[in-house]
């Protein structure tokens, strides 16, 4: 029997939910957002002091008192743990500071294990306060725009237990950060896996003294990296650190110690100074003596106006003997003028022949003859290499009207021909040509399913 039109009761769904769901579902929204939640019934103010245990989220509109808003509600739930504080400080009343309340030493007490702060108050920077170190159960730290206090007294080993100390995340993002404060973060954070910097001021030398560090990435916004003892250290990604100082001299960068490392770039002929333990990288020589055969990708820049970039690739490659992943792109600032006057003729007696090395990836291939040379030398002489990709761009003319636009497939069939693909070393390697260079975030995504699923999306069907 069919049942009546409009006979059955209305039904709250939501509030059939079990509270850990509807908990969940608050911590997602802004702190402002989830109090609002509060009038709809007594369950849900009741449920409102458990998002703080898992996201206390004061992202306020820009009028809004911040700091005067997460006092009160931290007064007002004195006894609620605090896992999770993410603020954006956009307006901060005339006269107060950010210590006032003590509301970092009051997360403290409550066992915040992240913290993530955003400072930036109309370009101005403010200073973090120093209750930062009270934060000993701190796991994981963001801060982006604003100043780093100074190093605390105690903070080389007169306190029995180092600040910080379990700190194993810290992100830092257009930041005031003296390179005193960056060693000493390495220095005694006993349990940091990864560090990332991103245009970061005041940092002169950064010295890695670290047995738990992972991860390194910054932009090279210092003038040395000195690499002296890490153990585990697997990443090392220093994007445009031969940009920093005079436009003739780069960042210097020496790995004394770093037996595991798997994953280094960008490493370019703009680099002041390289070295690899006895291994020497100048301007004007390249004598390699140690090697590291831990390194399975690489990552590089290429500025292939300059004479000698061929041996400089060379010897790279004579660098790291396991090389499995090799990535290139060309520095911004050669990529429209005529390259030297090398060819890679000059190797064809070389025994040099790469036993390990399984991927070439072109980042933004515009068909320029020093790229289709450099395809042909590595598929022609690398034995077990499994792919190629061309990450193909249209050269614009010097305009930037196409500069954005895929090449055709007509273009692309042009490539094929032009990289004598039949002459390869490996008759199972695969020459893949994309939609687009390399996306600019590769190295942030990379290890995320969904990245690997949208990876081949763009490739071209020829």
């Amino acid at each position: 029997m069919a049942a009546d039109v409009g006979t059955d009761l209305p039904c709250d769904r939501l509030s059939d939910l079990p509270d850990a769901i509807l908990v969940s579902i608050l911590s997602l929204l802004r702190l402002d957002e989830a109090a609002r939640c509060t009038v709809l019934a007594p369950r849900w103010r009741r449920l409102f002091s458990s998002t703080l245990l898992l996201n206390f989220n004061a992202n306020m509109p820009d009028r809004l008192d911040t700091i005067g808003t997460v006092n009160s509600i931290l007064a007002a739930h004195p006894t609620a743990p605090v896992r999770s504080f993410r603020a954006s400080w956009r307006f901060i009343p005339p006269g107060k500071d950010l210590s006032s309340g003590g509301w970092l030493q009051e997360l403290a007490r409550r066992g915040v294990e992240e913290l993530f702060l955003d400072f930036d108050f109309h370009g101005w920077h403010h200073r973090i306060p120093d209750s930062l170190f009270d934060c000993s159960s701190l796991k994981r730290l963001r801060a982006s725009a604003c100043t780093f206090p100074d190093v605390p007294k105690a903070g080389f080993g007169a306190a029995p237990a180092p600040p910080l100390a379990r700190l194993t995340e810290i992100e830092l993002d257009w930041v005031v950060i003296s390179d005193a404060f960056v060693n000493f973060l390495l220095s005694q954070c006993t349990a940091l896996e990864r560090l990332s910097m991103y245009g970061t001021s005041n940092c002169g030398l950064v010295h890695v003294r670290s047995p738990s560090l992972k991860i390194l990435k910054s932009e090279g916004d210092f003038d040395k990296l000195f690499i002296e003892y890490a153990p585990n250290l697997e990443w090392l990604l220093g994007e445009y650190m031969h940009l920093k100082g005079e436009w003739s001299k780069g960042v210097c960068l020496k790995i004394a110690h770093a037996p595991k490392l798997k994953f280094m770039g960008y490493l370019s002929m703009n680099l002041h100074k390289f070295e690899i333990g006895e291994t020497m990288f100048t301007e004007h020589q390249i004598i390699v003596k140690t090697l590291m055969p831990s390194l399975k990708t690489l990552a590089i820049e290429v500025s292939y106006t300059y004479e000698g970039y061929i041996d400089w690739i060379i010897q790279l490659l004579n660098l790291f003997p396991c090389l499995e992943a090799l990535y290139i792109r060309s520095d911004t600032w050669s990529r429209i003028q005529a390259a030297a006057s090398e060819s890679w003729d000059v190797l064809r007696h070389n025994p040099c022949v790469h036993n390990h090395l399984e991927k070439v990836v072109f980042e933004a291939y515009r068909g320029q003859e020093w790229q289709q040379e450099m395809a042909k030398f590595l598929h022609g002489r690398s034995r077990v290499l499994k792919a190629v990709e061309f990450h193909c761009m249209r050269e614009s003319g010097g305009g930037t009207k196409d500069h954005t636009k895929p090449p055709s497939v007509e273009w692309v069939r042009k490539q094929q021909e032009l990289l004598c693909l039949d002459r390869r070393a490996s008759k199972d390697a695969r020459f893949l040509f994309f939609r687009g260079k390399l996306p600019g975030n590769h190295w942030d995504n990379c290890h995320h399913d969904w990245y690997k699923r949208k990876y081949y999306d763009e490739i071209y069907e020829v």
